[in-house]
């Protein structure tokens, strides 16, 4: 194969130039002859994401975390709905790819990484709705998502290895059952979710909003899809108004209640990883600056207690029974 010189910067560790170095000689996709410059992107706690650029190709490069079990993620499953996606103009094209490991390569997009400070400064919730719709009356060959699977997955795994969350969201949990017992049991709209809307997943370019890190995509119930935004970007009810209506302009009350419960399991499934992943990823991870497992975790389960506290729980399941006939979500 052709033999090409990699100029990796400084943050880049030894193990990440390792298999990024095999990966691109495996794939032979780099120009004959061509010099990449190879630098690491923020992002992606259990992942490894680098962009690669020469002087006409500019791509990201996902090395995966061989701990995809416990993480809930399915490899081939995340590469099928980023690949899925794409088709829809609303993620990177994949060009070069390795399973079971999970590892590919994709058209790096130029945009802002969105923040949740950015969508009120740039007025995005509109579009982020009208996205989300797009995406999710798409369809996709990979898994059906579930977050209650997640949660039990995250729980589990952080209480082996003594954390002993659950122990600390008693009530959470048995509130979870009920949540769960009644999504299982009424035929609430399902679609294809991207099921992890971190605001920072979305890259807003010349041409509109592209989503990246398909991890936990699969068909999935839609109201956690915009739940998981609303809990992740902290909307409030006014906030949250405006994205459930750019998404359905006629959506009602059993439509809101849906998305109040499923931001509930939202800041719980988040906490929960949370507190599974710090004593994993603590030491060589983080997704932003100045961001902190134990403080994404608070964060998440305050919003989750704020959905079920006051009795408001009984409320929201006697609403969310109701599946109008046409309701999107």
């Amino acid at each position: 194969m052709t033999q090409h010189t990699l100029d990796f910067a400084p943050d880049v560790d030894a193990a990440s130039r390792s298999l990024a170095t095999t990966l691109l000689t495996e794939w032979n996709v780099l120009p004959t002859d061509a010099s990449a410059r190879i630098s690491r992107l923020s992002g992606g706690a259990s992942n490894v994401n680098l962009r690669v650029q020469t002087e006409i190709s500019d791509w990201a490069l996902r090395l995966c975390d061989p701990l995809a079990e416990r993480w809930g993620v399915d490899r081939a499953a995340a590469i099928q709905a980023q690949s899925d996606a794409a088709v829809l103009g609303l993620a990177p094209t994949i060009v070069a790819q390795r399973l079971p490991d999970g590892h590919f390569l994709s058209r790096f997009i130029e945009g802002v990484t969105v923040t949740s400070e950015y969508v009120r400064e740039a007025d995005l919730l509109a579009p982020i709705g009208h996205t989300l719709r797009t995406l999710n009356e798409g369809t996709t060959a990979g898994r059906v998502f579930s977050p209650f699977d997640d949660l039990g997955t995250f729980v589990e795994f952080g209480d082996g290895d003594g954390v002993g969350f659950a122990q600390q969201i008693t009530e959470e949990l048995a509130a979870v059952k009920r949540i769960q017992s009644l999504f299982e049991t009424r035929d609430a709209p399902r679609g294809f979710c991207h099921s992890d809307l971190v605001p920072q997943n979305f890259i807003q370019t010349g041409d509109g909003l592209v989503l990246v890190d398909f991890d936990y995509a699969g068909t999935g119930w839609i109201a956690f899809e915009l739940a998981s935004f609303c809990c992740q970007a902290q909307l409030d009810a006014d906030e949250t108004h405006a994205l459930l209506a750019a998404y359905d302009p006629s959506y009602d009350a059993g439509q809101a209640a849906r998305v109040e419960l499923m931001r509930a399991i939202a800041g719980i499934r988040e906490a929960a990883w949370a507190h599974m992943a710090e004593p994993i990823l603590s030491g060589s991870t983080a997704p932003l600056d100045g961001w902190t497992y134990q403080g994404y975790a608070a964060n998440n389960l305050a919003q989750a207690r704020g959905v079920l506290a006051d009795g408001r729980l009984e409320e929201y399941l006697k609403a969310a029974r109701e599946v109008r006939e046409g309701a999107r979500f």
